[in-house]
């Protein structure tokens, strides 16, 4: 993957019109894990009076890989569009499990408040963005915001924000179902004995405590996306629990990779969706 990094990011440089403020300790105990980037487009400086709206970015890797470099190019472009961006690294499974690493980035999302008012951010307009596993935690997270009972089964402490709506690509929503992902995964993020944890009936993505606390959001996927699937019958379940729901499926006409949107977001496949994505969650 960094051989892929290196090679995609010779191939496209960074923009010269964003500015990169690299490797912020959130968490303040030192760790690369706790660390995160924040993107702003350098036209969108702190002499405009007008406020960016704020963008948080989590990064895919099945929870067991993975790091925030891998949306670099995509989250320069969403800084070009007006957001200032906050892309998070986290904790990997197994050494910290999936209660942790939401009790992390929640924690890293309450401490970046006070960047808001640095870089011109817009505290009364935040949004989610994530990829893969990355897209999972985002409705976790989000969630936990506006449901005391999903928060406090995972012992969380949700940050008093508002999150507007979220833009979700190639979501890894469902860790247990009978396939190659949740024959081996759960309990290397859950633990050895997750069936019978307090936050068991949780890891379902489709209980009621979170398809009805979260905001409006965008789903990506695409014809050759390992997990079309997923994306597929998780849009069912928020549309069918009365949320609001945009799925944008290239399929079957196209095929292109996992993560292709925040991975590739030069092609005009990922130019097209992020676009959408993007009138979407403007439009809350």
């Amino acid at each position: 993957m960094d051989n892929f990094l290196e090679r995609h990011e010779a191939e496209h440089p960074f923009p010269e019109d964003v500015e990169l403020i690299r490797d912020i300790d959130y968490m303040g105990d030192g760790m690369a894990c706790h660390f995160m980037d924040i993107y702003r487009g350098k036209k969108h400086d702190k002499k405009h009076d007008k406020k960016l709206p704020i963008m948080f970015n989590l990064h895919g890797g099945g929870f067991l890989l993975g790091k925030k470099e891998e949306s670099h190019l995509f989250c320069a472009e969403m800084s070009q569009k007006g957001f200032l961006v906050f892309s998070l690294e986290y904790p990997l499974a197994p050494e910290s499990l999936f209660p942790q690493i939401l009790r992390d980035l929640m924690k890293g999302i309450k401490n970046s408040r006070v960047y808001f008012q640095k870089y011109n951010g817009d505290e009364e307009r935040i949004y989610l963005t994530g990829t893969s596993a990355g897209a999972s935690l985002c409705v976790y997270l989000a969630a936990m915001m506006q449901s005391p009972e999903l928060a406090d089964v995972f012992g969380v402490v949700p940050a008093d924000l508002g999150i507007r709506a979220m833009g979700l690509a190639s979501g890894m929503y469902y860790t247990t179902k009978m396939d190659s992902i949740g024959i081996f995964l759960p309990s290397c993020i859950y633990g050895k004995g997750w069936k019978k944890s307090s936050f068991y009936p949780y890891i379902n993505p489709e209980n009621k405590a979170i398809l009805e606390h979260l905001p409006p959001s965008f789903l990506i996927t695409v014809y050759g996306d390992s997990l079309r699937n997923y994306s597929r019958q998780y849009a069912r379940a928020i549309q069918k629990s009365g949320g609001i729901c945009h799925l944008e499926d290239l399929g079957p006409h196209k095929k292109l990779p996992h993560a292709f949107s925040t991975a590739l977001p030069e092609i005009p496949e990922s130019q097209y969706v992020n676009e959408k994505m993007v009138k979407f969650l403007m439009s809350y």
